[in-house]
């Protein structure tokens, strides 16, 4: 129930300053790992040496172009390290702001304050607004679409249900799944009117053509340099495709529709803290009960926005078994579930002792300051099977140890002009390690990237890195190349180790 306490102007600063000051720490720490984010960084660097109209999916792959514009502009005015981080932080707190804004819209100043509160402390979107992921980003630009969305509809203003088609637009650019957000707003729009059916399905498709606009140039633009207006979305159905196989692979059919079945509600208690998570999802859970066939209110309209795209998902890996959900993608269920989590504090404290609901209270306070320092102390600097399970979800981004004491005798010990060989590996930690090499694109000769035999053409590797389970021991040429050999050749090359450590051996090239 949305309660009629009256906010004071502090209210948004003091959410503002607690996810400032959460911030503060990571933001000095992390590095790019998650997210695709050095692969985002990277094309949008190249991009900026030459800025110009972007070649569709040839050069932004299956990232969003304004993302890696927006990326390219930071780095033009920090640099690669501080630029994207900066980036992200400043929409991370604008969504932390936009959180409240809405929260208080549909909920009340109570329930706003709890929700911002939550979300400046949430580990995913601390990393996320600290690197140069993309979910900081988008959730802004979203959470700004959904509130002048919901402002239209209490107004009836249209400069503010262009803004949100704008707005909605925009994100789809950031991330694709943006257009999920289109199909449901439109039909909102197109169940508001009943009486009158010719209006509002004038109006929901008035809004959604709008927020097409942009993406629809877009895969235009894919089309016209790839061939495939689509291949953005192919790319990314594919990927998933694999990783649902992977994943099946290793754990049975059965097990993983079981694990697709649960991995939402299980994945927004990690985003959103244990206990702030399961009131949300309560809160969130009381209010679609509500649900008929009448007008919706906005908090319907914000919690089947959380959820409807969760089931879609659900649907998807659970009974598709096409797509394997990670958990940075529960952010928008999370947050947009947030609002409600302080009526469902409300709901189950009237029905406890008061002592009990003294204890509710503290416990979620403990669990959302408690959740994210436990992550970050399982993952920071420690090489164990915990800290590779906390480290996705830590507020924290960091590569593990062994491959970030790789990435800085590389950085100390390779000359200008000289070629690094870099090993590939399924885990992708191939890529965190040459972006924290700092070394430029043409000293680096990637077994994973397309252009690696031309650049071993063009010169000889002095120096090489062999990762844990990597691929360049399976290529022609390579005798003896796996991790922890104390030395190989490849192509009459003889390499000799110079560092081990774990997930990574350093390797130069002998001086017999």
């Amino acid at each position: 129930m949305r309660d009629s306490r009256e906010s004071t102007p502090a209210d948004g600063w003091v959410v503002l300053v607690a996810a400032l000051l959460a911030r503060a720490l990571p933001l000095w720490l992390s590095v790019e790992h998650y997210g695709d984010a050095p692969v985002r960084i990277e094309a949008a660097e190249r991009w900026l040496a030459a800025p110009h109209l972007w070649h569709g999916f040839l050069e932004a792959f299956q990232y969003g172009p304004l993302h890696l514009t927006l990326l390219a502009g930071a780095v033009a005015v920090a640099g690669r390290f501080a630029g994207p981080k900066l980036l992200s932080l400043a929409f991370g707190l604008a969504g932390v702001w936009l959180l409240h804004k809405l929260a208080r819209r549909v909920a009340g100043p109570r329930a706003a304050r709890f929700a911002a509160l939550a979300l400046a402390l949430s580990p995913m979107h601390i990393q996320a607004s600290t690197t140069g992921a993309s979910e900081a980003i988008f959730l802004a630009l979203l959470l700004a679409a959904i509130e002048l969305f919901l402002a239209a509809r209490e107004t009836l203003s249209r400069k503010a249900l262009l803004g949100s088609a704008l707005l909605l637009g925009l994100a789809s650019l950031v991330r694709y799944d943006g257009l999920l957000y289109v199909g449901l707003l439109s039909a909102v729009l197109l169940a508001d009117a009943p009486a009158a059916k010719v209006r509002a399905a004038a109006t929901a498709f008035l809004y959604g053509a709008l927020a097409c606009v942009l993406p629809a140039l877009w895969l235009l633009q894919c089309r016209r340099f790839g061939g495939d207006a689509l291949a953005p979305l192919h790319h990314i159905n594919q990927d998933h495709l694999g990783l649902a196989a992977g994943a099946i692979h290793y754990l049975g059919e059965l097990r993983y529709r079981l694990y697709c079945l649960f991995y939402w509600p299980a994945a927004v208690l990690a985003v959103c803290t244990p206990l702030t998570g399961a009131l949300a999802m309560v809160g969130a859970a009381r209010t679609l009960a509500l649900l008929r066939l009448r007008r919706l209110t906005g908090a319907e309209v914000v919690a089947l926005l959380a959820w409807l795209p969760a089931a879609y998902f659900t649907f998807r890996g659970a009974v598709l078994v096409d797509f394997r959900p990670l958990s940075r993608f529960a952010l928008v269920a999370g947050a947009l579930s947030l609002p409600f989590a302080w009526d469902a504090m409300q709901f189950l404290g009237a029905r406890l002792h008061p002592a009990a609901r003294k204890g509710l209270v503290a416990l979620t306070a403990l669990s959302l300051i408690g959740a994210p320092v436990a992550l970050a102390a399982a993952s920071y600097g420690r090489q164990t099977s915990l800290a590779e399970w906390a480290r996705p979800l830590s507020p924290i981004s960091t590569l593990p140890p062994g491959i970030a004491e790789a990435a800085r005798w590389v950085r100390a010990n390779t000359r200008p002009g000289e070629l690094v060989l870099l090993d590939h590996t399924w885990h992708f930690l191939d890529i965190g390690l040459a972006f924290e090499s700092g070394l430029p694109e043409s000293q680096l000769a990637r077994r994973a990237w397309p252009d690696f035999e031309e650049k071993l053409r063009e010169q000889r590797p002095s120096l090489a890195v062999l990762i844990i389970d990597g691929e360049l021991r399976l290529t022609s040429g390579a005798e003896g190349a796996s991790y922890g050999a104390p030395r190989f050749t490849f192509r009459g090359l003889q390499f000799c180790a110079a560092a081990h450590y774990t997930y990574a051996s350093v390797y130069r090239r002998c001086s017999f």
